[in-house]
């Protein structure tokens, strides 16, 4: 699973880029002013805005790199993303330009030697917080998580209270593997500010990650109470929602009694009334003995509800089930429950003793 890349909080603040994108823009070139190079970040979040179609978006972004030049180095995997983002041929063109332009320009000139008075150097001022926000959101876009985590680790001693940073150190956390600090990284960009939907997703997507289905669940429905537009968290939502439905239906299948338990041979030790059958004379007679197998039911209550005779003489079989029917049990029981049940009665028929059941 994916960590979302663009705050829905931050949409109306993108949109406004768009337009104020092009003034600006245009005052900088009327001006003759030295604009800022772009970073990539600028040409994504252009892309992305919904105030103007996308032609004109890129038109706009391209006469700008032509105009300010840009602060990255174009790789696969950038080129792969300004595309997937929506920019023309002519756009990565004149990106590519600007970069070739300002590596010519970097290779010293052989010139002959001049002497000229040295000037007094200007102090450097030292990096500030967007200097290393900026490397390290670089380093992030090229897959090297590392370099970026010691930048945002430097941003954030400068400026520990900007949640965007803390959200861009637990990606890099995350993307690295460590799932807990990229929590806690999540947890202090939702402390700064509480109202970040993508926040809340991304420390669900780490709470996952760490198996904690229960808080990630809870950070996913946050995330839609913020944006009901967030379809990735209604997605990721319902999927959670489904698997816990899932298992509870298997363990309900699995706790679920049998129809009936098989309580066995059934005999006076464990009967409420034991009915012995009556050994009819023409049986006897007839010298018919022998032992009788019936299979029975027995309903919760320990009453048998069926009996069906299955071995012995036929001569033998009716009183054997008429005994039988008018037998009661103690009740078979599944988790402490009566339940229905299954078992065996033996009757044995002798000529030389009292029928019994064995």
């Amino acid at each position: 699973m994916k960590l979302a890349n663009e705050t829905p909080a931050s949409l109306s603040r993108i949109r406004a880029f768009a337009v104020l994108f092009a003034v600006m823009l245009m005052f900088a070139t009327f001006a003759n002013a030295q604009a800022p190079q772009l970073s990539l970040a600028d040409l994504l979040i252009g892309l992305r805005s919904k105030k103007v179609s996308l032609p004109e978006k890129n038109a706009i972004l391209t006469e700008a790199v032509r105009q300010r030049g840009v602060t990255f180095a174009m790789t696969p995997e950038i080129e792969k993303e300004l595309e997937t983002t929506g920019a023309t041929q002519e756009l990565i063109d004149a990106i590519r330009q600007k970069i070739a332009a300002a590596k010519a320009s970097s290779t010293p000139a052989v010139v002959k030697p001049v002497a000229t008075p040295v000037p007094t150097p200007t102090p450097t001022p030292p990096p500030d917080f967007s200097f290393y926000q900026a490397r390290a959101d670089q380093s992030a876009g090229r897959g090297e998580f590392s370099a970026a985590l010691n930048d945002y680790n430097k941003s954030l001693e400068l400026k520990a209270d900007n949640p965007v940073a803390y959200m861009n150190r637990g990606k890099a956390h995350y993307n690295l593997k460590s799932y807990e600090l990229s929590v806690k990284d999540f947890d202090k960009a939702v402390e700064l500010n509480p109202k970040d939907s993508v926040a809340y997703f991304n420390r669900g997507v780490s709470y996952e990650k760490l198996g904690d289905r229960k808080k990630a669940m809870a950070d996913y429905q946050k995330a839609v109470d913020l944006d009901a537009e967030n379809t990735v968290a209604k997605t990721e939502l319902k999927r959670l929602k489904d698997v816990e439905v899932a298992e509870a239906a298997a363990e309900a299948a699995r706790n679920a009694p049998p129809e009936f338990v098989n309580m066995g041979n059934l005999t006076s030790a464990n009967a409420v009334k034991m009915v012995t059958p009556v050994y009819s004379v023409v049986a006897q007679r007839s010298q018919v003995e022998g032992r009788v197998t019936v299979e029975v039911e027995v309903d919760s209550n320990g009453d048998v509800t069926s009996a069906k005779a299955t071995t012995g003489h036929q001569m033998l079989r009716t009183a054997a089930e008429d005994a039988a029917k008018r037998s009661k049990f103690k009740p078979a029981t599944f988790n402490n429950k009566p339940i229905k049940g299954k078992g065996t009665i033996i009757y044995n028929f002798s000529l030389k003793a009292p029928v019994r059941e064995d």
